[in-house]
């Protein structure tokens, strides 16, 4: 740890830094007595393809590793394929670095095959100097599975109250008094997302119903990898066909860009509903962002969502309905509750405060750094 003015400071190298939930979950730069420190131009600010961080390190250690007490890693295989789990764990080992881990996803929703993910998520948690989740249940299946025994930090808000008042105040131009505004997050389209298939299941939604709207909510960079150079006709056409089939007053497409959120938040605030079309996940950082800004969540029966949105909550309450992705029907009937029995969105669960996650935070990486000078003092 370095001192400055007297006072120590933790130097932490989170991973990726540019993810908007990482950046709120940690408060970067918001702290005293920790300093973020740049690896890898890439690795920290998320820009990196898989694999990049453990490519070539070297006989001996990154340079920039010198001035590291910790390394967090968030989303690790966004940025980290299976097979180079263990090099990097080999990498950060040789420098001298403990790894802090947060499990977002024991099962990843990009990849059907989950064997591959669980594995390296195993080899992952196996070399953490502590594991953290943010949900209780996660935490009972983390020591099921592995044996290690999870520090439960939940998820913080998203958005600061500035934020919301913000995106509620733009959001009101971008909707009709009586709307009915559904959204259908696609987000990466990869394959635990339903497309088609679930826009179809929707039609009976706006059927007999006025001034019914559907948003189709996507990330711009898989948009343009799916529909490549003929992507803006073929949105078109997409909105056109939906908009005829469905009955909807209006069909739109609304792209953001996945490291900057700002845009998105309008238009995700002038939603009533929505629907996350997952077929498999275990966390989701969109169901804080429908609590941030009073969206009802539709969302399936998978992993741990319910978990997340109902914790320590009664649902009938409280905004939020689940539907079982193995009915069709079941979709319908949820999304025509969520639109007809509109309620508040459950509140958050003590220490989700986003001052008490940050401490929590600074406790396990000066835990983690201390056992390490502990260590480099016996050998």
């Amino acid at each position: 740890m370095r001192s400055h003015g007297g006072a120590s400071r933790t130097r932490v190298a989170v991973l990726p830094a540019a993810h908007p939930a990482v950046r709120r979950i940690t408060g970067l730069g918001c702290s005293e007595r920790i300093e973020i420190v740049p690896i890898r131009p890439g690795a920290v600010n998320g820009e990196s393809h898989p694999g990049t961080y453990a490519r070539d390190p070297g006989p001996g250690p990154d340079p920039d590793l010198n001035h590291v007490d910790v390394a967090h890693v968030h989303f690790g295989y966004d940025y980290l394929n299976p097979e180079s789990a263990r090099d990097v764990i080999e990498y950060l080992s040789r420098a001298g670095v403990p790894m802090v881990l947060t499990v977002h996803d024991i099962v990843y929703p990009s990849h059907e095959d989950a064997r591959p993910h669980r594995s390296h998520t195993g080899t992952l948690v196996g070399a953490a100097a502590q594991v953290l989740t943010l949900t209780e249940v996660a935490a009972r299946e983390l020591w099921v599975r592995w044996g290690v025994d999870a520090m439960v930090v939940p998820h913080p808000r998203l958005l600061d109250e500035a934020e919301v008042s913000a995106a509620i105040r733009a959001s009101r131009h971008l909707r009709a008094p009586g709307d009915v505004v559904v959204g259908v997050l696609l987000e990466r389209m990869g394959e635990n997302i339903e497309g088609p298939e679930l826009l179809d299941l929707l039609a009976p939604v706006a059927a007999g119903r006025r001034g019914a709207h559907l948003r189709i909510v996507v990330e711009s960079q898989a948009w343009r990898d799916a529909c490549g150079e003929d992507r803006e006709s073929g949105g078109h056409h997409l909105v056109a066909e939906l908009a005829a089939e469905g009955g909807w007053e209006s069909v739109r497409l609304t792209r953001y860009e996945a490291r900057d959120l700002g845009p998105l938040l309008a238009e995700f605030a002038a939603l009533d509903v929505c629907v996350l079309p997952y077929r498999f996940a275990t966390h989701s950082t969109w169901l804080e962002m429908c609590r941030d800004l009073g969206v009802a969540p539709v969302l399936p029966a998978v992993g741990f969502l319910r978990e997340q949105w109902f914790d320590r909550c009664d649902p009938d309450e409280h905004s939020g309905e689940v539907y079982d992705p193995r009915d069709p029907g079941s979709l319908t009937w949820a999304v025509h509750t969520a639109i007809d029995e509109p309620r508040s969105a459950p509140p958050r669960v003590e220490g989700a405060d986003p001052r008490m996650v940050m401490a929590t935070h600074e406790r396990v990486y000066r835990a983690a750094a201390r056992r390490r000078e502990a260590a480099s003092d016996v050998s």
